[in-house]
């Protein structure tokens, strides 16, 4: 029978969890940030890493490196076979970089993997180099519970590199062979989530689309002595006040205190940070330049402000489009004379966004979401639903219509991705260990009748938004 239908979290013998630990502690001291990894190597060497752990696995096969994936960023790549190889797969995704760390501001070195007080100390245990290893560490427990368990569809994992600056290694999974022609299509991804402040674990089903848009103001010159009307600094400080009291209303919704910064925890009126919008000014450039300097005489003709935005599933994005464009229509002062305000995306970042793409919770329609919540009840286990305030490689799956879901099983901790001192309680690592022991068995054992009742749903669904006249 499967463990999946206990009702408690599988545990670990103390020689487990030490074995654990440790690798993980290896896991740690790679130093595998972003911006530096793919000339130090690190990537490489985590990605070796990685390989000999997955292939000292038995259950795993045609453990390799993604040939779409340039050298130096590698996508590591396990198979586990199931029964009925032509279902839709279980994809458990990781990524395997992380953020700079100031090392002058942590008590500990960053990439020591210090343990102490019951914690393990690190940049990336909690985002997510935990999660890398306990799908690892959990499909090892599997093999050694029940040796002769199968899924019933395939079982993929994929450890990526560069979320952290804008998902390169995720795109270069969807543009692969593997993707494209090999896999039947993906049933369930798993993703990354959040650690929780509650006994309640969070599950994300969406995340805010980021918006960084460029804001230009132009206007007359002329010599810093005159009056000069409408001038370019005049209107871009004009949208600045805008959007600032944009900003406020939004903050405003999570009852912050107005000395208090937000957190990735902050929770007001059952609202979290992943049901507003928020918007930020990045950066202001106005000054006629001279050389490394500026001409303090003269007025500018052209001012600019950069703004990050992220955008609720709660706010459509032509909203908020129809927002900045009446920003500049009102602080345009003398369009006719030149006097004017415009704004545009920064790079590509907005041309897949003018749609929020979203996993359905609701379990009559989405099957999937029924058996994750079923297999993580079934152990006792509460779970919040929640929108990802950030990005991860996610949403390049759901955009996609591909159905998936983050999850990253930390309770009672506080939320330090990209903070100093980051840490996991050694507690916490084990026990989602044991967690995905369970939830891997559980999706893994999910057979045709759910793609079955899953496609049953979504034709329905298809069919009543044709008949409701609101969508014509």
């Amino acid at each position: 029978m499967s463990s999946s239908s206990g009702s408690s979290i599988i545990s670990l013998s103390f020689e487990e969890s030490e074995k654990a630990i440790s690798l993980f502690q290896e896991f740690l001291r790679l130093d595998t940030v972003s911006a530096t990894s793919p000339t130090t190597g690190a990537y490489k060497r985590c990605a070796a890493f990685l390989q000999t752990l997955l292939e000292s696995l038995p259950v795993l096969q045609n453990v390799h490196l993604l040939k779409e994936a340039p050298d130096h960023s590698p996508v590591v790549v396990a198979h586990w076979p199931g029964k009925d190889p032509s279902l839709p797969v279980l994809l458990l995704n990781s990524h395997y970089d992380v953020v700079p760390a100031d090392v002058s501001k942590w008590t500990v070195p960053p990439f020591d993997a210090v343990r102490k007080d019951g914690r393990i100390y690190g940049r990336g245990t909690q985002d997510m180099k935990c999660v890398c290893m306990q799908y690892i560490e959990a499909i090892r427990k599997i093999s050694n519970l029940y040796p002769e368990w199968q899924p019933e569809r395939s079982i993929y994992l994929t450890f990526v590199p560069d979320e952290e600056i804008g998902g390169s290694g995720m795109a270069a999974f969807l543009e692969s062979d593997l993707y494209k022609t090999e896999l039947p299509g993906i049933a369930l991804a798993l993703d990354e989530g959040l650690a929780s402040t509650t006994n309640v674990f969070d599950v994300f089903y969406g995340e805010r689309l980021p918006w960084w848009v460029e804001v230009e103001a132009t206007g007359p010159t002329g010599h810093g002595s005159r009056f000069i009307e409408n001038t370019a600094v005049e209107q871009i400080v004009e949208l600045s006040r805008k959007a600032l009291a944009f900003r406020t209303g939004q903050r405003d919704l999570l009852e912050m205190k107005h000395d208090e910064n937000c957190t990735h925890a902050v929770v007001a009126k059952n609202k979290t940070l992943g049901d507003v919008t928020s918007l930020n000014i990045t950066t202001l450039q106005a000054g006629m330049a001279v050389g490394d300097t500026f001409a303090f005489n003269v007025v500018p003709d052209t001012a600019k402000c950069t703004l990050d935005i992220r955008i609720s599933p709660h706010m459509e994005p032509q909203e908020m489009k129809d927002i900045l464009d009446t920003w500049c229509r009102e602080c345009s002062k003398a369009p006719e004379k030149g006097s004017q305000v415009t704004w545009k995306p920064v790079g590509d970042c907005n041309s897949n966004a003018m749609a929020h793409a979203t996993t359905d919770t609701d379990r009559k329609v989405n099957p999937w979401y029924a058996a994750f919540c079923d297999a993580l009840q079934s152990m006792g286990c509460e779970i919040s639903p929640q929108v990802f305030p950030a990005a991860t490689d996610s949403r390049f799956l759901r955009a996609l219509g591909i159905r998936a879901l983050g999850f990253s099983p930390m309770r009672n901790t506080e939320i330090l991705l990209h903070e100093h001192d980051e840490y996991i309680l050694e507690s916490n690592f084990i026990e989602g260990i044991g967690i995905f022991v369970n939830l891997i068995q559980s999706l893994g054992s999910q057979g045709q009748e759910i793609d079955r009742l899953t496609d049953k749903k979504r034709k329905v669904e298809t069919e009543e938004k044709k008949d409701d006249p609101s969508n014509d």
